[in-house]
């Protein structure tokens, strides 16, 4: 990779939380027993207030309610008004009681309602222009509640925007480079129709959708309003389907059922629970909130060991594909797993971990999409070979018997009114029985390779040669060379008869005798055309060897 697009991409990351956090006020938080008596009234932070952060992480506990107050350090002085920003709001409730009316919010990322000149992955709401530092912001935090703690910072409005429009900026690339992949595979799929290409649609769509629903972005998009209700179940079922047709993508991309046989086994047994989860997370009477979270992110550990180690052993036994899988997944499945131990313990969502996770996504899909085409070109590349096999002679190189008659019949029937000129030569090696008998089968095919040259040497770009059988070779003259035909059949003879091939400390001269046949009116067929250069040959062959015999029908008839 370019240097330069390294230093760019490592910048665009790291400019990102600077540029969000560099005007974050510091903010001290306050553990309260239960809701204030009077939420308008000016109070300084009480005793067991921290001593403030420009970052605050605040739990939301399951099953009970807990409230915190949020105080400046200091009395806001800037000129840009100040904003409440509250991420890490995947499912939690959050009511948020703001200065000066202090009435209650309660708004999630999933809401299309939000304001539509920022992005959806933070909650934000506008705070007085002259906020003081006793003057409190209070939070409830309830049930549903989530592991992951909320991320909570005040911020003014200008450089706020600044960090929202990197979020933008970043999000939309990784997103549409994951979006450009599976347009191009689907143009594959149209085109191949291989179930594999639909497992990877299926599975990047559904990564797709999951990355913008646990961002919010997916609730500002046209239409997204009806999502909204849904909350973020929306993400968690798409994280389950892309998980299942991952594994079913990886057992055909990679082979791993030729290679790794019991690993892929229960790898592939590893969908079904994904697939039960997907429609679980839509139950509401099994609680799926308080357990299923946990419980998808436990089995993606267990579903990334299986597939990288069946992976890396299938790649150690020559799978090329597998190769591919690794250099795309490793990093991914490094930040899935760092990800989800993120999830599980609870800790707080960093910003290289928030932004690299989407950005190994689209690493993935570019690698895989490149693995594709290598597969489809390793298919072509076989399809070519199996096709040269069928239609070529493997001593000679020049077409076997059935393709030089398929390629006569095509010349034949030509796509014009007025056929053009088409002559057939029928060749056949003098002596060459003896010539094994004396010398070895190993020196008749050197003999047979030392004509075919010849044959070629002498011949057109619109004319074709095939071994039709043994010593005997046929070709197809088309046009000016089968206007020519007899004269080009002469000199064939004499290259042929120049020839010296060496058999061991001996050099073996070779002749050919040649029967030459041309199209006329009267000519019923292809095959016609090849009996009557053959009976030429014969008479070449009878009249002495090494000489050319054109086929004249009156004198055949005479015989």
């Amino acid at each position: 990779m370019d240097r330069g697009w390294l230093r760019w991409g490592l910048l665009l990351l790291l400019c990102w939380p600077l540029a969000a956090w560099a005007g974050s006020a510091s903010v001290r938080v306050a553990k309260l027993s239960g809701p204030p008596a009077a939420m308008g009234t000016l109070a300084p932070p009480p005793a067991n207030a921290d001593r403030g952060a420009t970052i605050t992480w605040l739990h939301a506990p399951h099953g009970r309610t807990v409230w915190r107050a949020l105080y400046l350090a200091g009395d806001w002085t800037q000129a840009s008004p100040p904003l409440l920003s509250i991420g890490g709001n995947t499912r939690a409730r959050a009511t948020v009681y703001l200065p000066p009316d202090y009435r209650p919010h309660t708004d999630t990322i999933f809401e299309a309602s939000l304001n539509p000149t920022l992005s959806h992955h933070e909650v934000v709401y506008r705070l007085p222009p002259d906020l003081r530092a006793d003057q409190p912001i209070y939070v409830e935090l309830g049930d549903p509640g989530q592991t992951q703690p909320l991320r909570v910072r005040i911020t003014d409005e200008a450089t706020y925007r600044v960090g929202d429009l990197w979020h933008v900026r970043l999000s939309t690339f990784f997103n549409s480079v994951q979006l450009s992949m599976v347009l191009v595979i689907v143009c594959f799929w149209i085109v191949l129709r291989d179930r594999m290409f639909l497992y990877f649609i299926v599975y990047v769509a559904a990564q797709i959708v999951y990355v913008l629903a646990a961002s919010g972005e997916l609730y500002a998009l046209p239409g997204a309003a009806l999502l909204s209700p849904l909350g973020y179940h929306v993400g968690q079922c798409a994280a389950a389907l892309a998980a299942a047709f991952s594994v079913w993508f990886i057992l055909d991309f990679a082979d791993l059922r030729a290679n790794t046989p019991r690993l892929a086994a229960w790898l592939g047994a590893l969908r079904w629970p994904y697939i039960a989860m997907a429609v679980l997370i839509w139950l509401p009477f099994l609680r799926p909130d308080a357990w299923l979270p946990n419980t998808v992110n436990m089995l993606l550990i267990v579903t990334t060991v299986l597939a990288l180690t069946s992976a890396w052993m299938a790649w150690r036994q020559g799978n090329r594909q597998a190769g591919f899988f690794l250099l795309s997944w490793v990093p991914l499945m490094a930040l899935t797993v760092i990800r989800v131990v993120q999830l599980i313990a609870g800790l707080p969502l960093p910003a290289w971990l928030e932004y690299g996770f989407p950005g190994s996504m689209a690493w993935a899909a570019v690698i895989i999409t490149v693995g594709l085409a290598d597969r489809t070109l390793q298919a072509r590349n076989e399809r070519d070979k199996a096709t040269r096999m069928a239609q070529f002679d493997p001593l000679t190189g020049v077409f076997n018997r059935r393709a030089i008659m398929e390629r006569l019949h095509e010349t034949w029937q030509g796509g014009s009114a007025t056929p053009e000129p088409l002559a057939v030569l029928f060749l056949d090696l003098d002596h060459f029985k003896q010539i094994n008998d004396s010398r070895g089968h190993a020196a008749g095919d050197a003999c047979l390779a030392a004509v075919t040259e010849a044959i070629r040497a002498e011949l057109g770009e619109a004319d074709r040669v095939g071994r039709y059988g043994g010593e005997e070779f046929v070709v197809v003259l088309r046009g000016d060379s089968a206007r020519m035909a007899a004269p080009l059949a002469g000199r064939i003879a004499t290259r042929v008869a120049a020839l010296r091939v060496a058999a061991g400390e001996r050099l073996i001269a070779l002749t050919v005798s040649i029967g030459v046949a041309v199209r006329d009116a009267n000519m019923a067929s292809p095959e016609a055309l090849v009996d009557h250069a053959d009976a030429a040959q014969y008479q070449a062959k009878a009249e002495g060897r090494n000489r050319v015999v054109v086929y004249q029908p009156v004198a055949a008839a005479a015989r």
